[in-house]
């Protein structure tokens, strides 16, 4: 057969009786007009889940079932301070089940369980009231039935991603064991990105060579997400340095920079010129052009060709080794001329023909190269110049 406590068996209590004690006067005489007043003691029963514990058979054990007491509610009428407490003993429970079920027929041969003899087991009690007490009410203990009482979920453990947040769960009674619902979970998954940041990179270097462009700079956010408005990631920029504005020419007497060498400011230099600013003849190598605007022009003969036709040169922005200027038109180290001159406009502007106003042609890559005897058109192209005739 089934075993009789597991299926017809369930708890009787007895409804204790529970006391509210207070401490005596010291002296009966000084408190002849005072009294003390409690509430009737709140206490409530608690049966665990499993009342029979695992066991399969009932062998005389009551189910262990207990008494919950809240903290008595005593005023002594005098006002005078009180330390009462409430006492109640575990309830008397037996179980409804004192025969055992009705047995099958014969032919089933199914065996019934004796029923359990449970007259000899002791009630429990609680100590007595001692000298120093006395008792102010009485009640009996209802039956209670307990549940779990979760509290807010406190803040997640990271302002930036996933973290964990915890909360405080426990039994109305006060002890888990009276709870038998399954334990709501203290703790969980969280996600929260109020504190993600964005983290700005370095500006990029400002694309204009002279004058306003635009710079941009990676942005990223610190999490997986960023809820603060992103920055920019775009700006206006401008460069405006030294080469910019100035314009002037170095000539040098050697193949790579090296030998003599001769600073030459915007102007027109003639053979006697260089010649005279110490210049050798036939001996002009190497040369360097500073200022994004500046343009240097050498010629074959020292009057700047102008009484025979030979070769002229044009030398933008840069450095210039001896291959170098053959490469853009000059022959045999003989600049006899020079030319050194400003572009129209400052940093940023930029020619929308080929034919700037200064009449310089300007050939794709190769910067500015003359397409006539002199500079003509604006003033603002500053033409300066020297020639050296050998």
């Amino acid at each position: 057969t089934q075993p009789v406590c597991e299926q017809d068996c369930e708890p009787v209590c007895h409804r204790p009786k529970c006391e509210t004690r207070c401490p005596k006067p010291t002296n009966p005489n000084e408190f002849s007009e005072c009294g003390v007043h409690c509430d009737k003691p709140q206490c409530k029963m608690f049966c665990p889940k499993d009342i029979c514990e695992g066991r399969k058979t009932l062998d005389c054990q009551r189910p262990k079932c207990n008494t919950r007491c809240e903290e008595p509610q005593c005023r002594f009428i005098c006002n005078a301070a009180l330390s009462c407490k409430t006492l109640c003993p575990d309830p008397v429970c037996e179980f409804k089940c004192k025969k055992p079920q009705e047995c099958p027929k014969p032919e089933c041969r199914m065996i019934c369980e004796k029923p359990p003899q449970c007259d000899d087991v002791k009630k429990p009690t609680v100590a007595p009231v001692s000298e120093g007490e006395v008792v102010a009410s009485q009640g009996k203990a209802e039956a209670g039935s307990a549940s779990w009482v979760s509290e807010p979920w406190g803040v997640c453990s990271t302002t930036c991603g996933t973290g964990k947040k915890t909360r405080s769960v426990h039994c109305s009674s006060g002890h888990d064991g009276d709870c038998h619902e399954d334990k709501p979970e203290a703790s969980a998954v969280c996600e929260e990105y109020s504190g993600c940041e964005w983290i700005p990179g370095e500006w990029s270097k400002c694309p204009a060579r002279c004058g306003s462009g635009r710079q941009t700079r990676t942005v990223s956010c610190s999490g997986k997400k960023c809820l603060k408005p992103k920055p920019t990631t775009e700006q206006a920029c401008t460069h405006d340095g030294p080469e910019c504005t100035g314009c002037k020419a170095t000539v040098f007497g050697g193949p790579n920079f090296d030998g003599w060498s001769l600073e030459l400011p915007q102007g027109d230099y003639t053979s006697s010129d260089l010649e005279l600013k110490g210049a050798k003849c036939d001996d002009i190598s190497s040369l360097k052009i500073f200022g994004v605007f500046c343009h240097a022009v050498g010629y074959q003969y020292g009057d700047f060709n102008k009484q025979h036709d030979g070769w002229k040169a044009d030398f933008p922005y840069g450095e210039y080794k001896t291959k170098d200027m053959v490469q853009r038109g000059a022959r045999d180290n003989d600049i006899s001329s020079i030319k050194v001159f400003s572009e129209s406009g400052r940093a940023g502007s930029t020619t929308q023909s080929n034919v700037s106003s200064t009449g310089v042609t300007h050939w794709p890559g190769a910067g500015p190269r003359y397409s006539g005897a002199g500079a003509t058109g604006a003033a603002a192209a500053l033409v300066l110049a020297a020639a050296f005739w050998c």
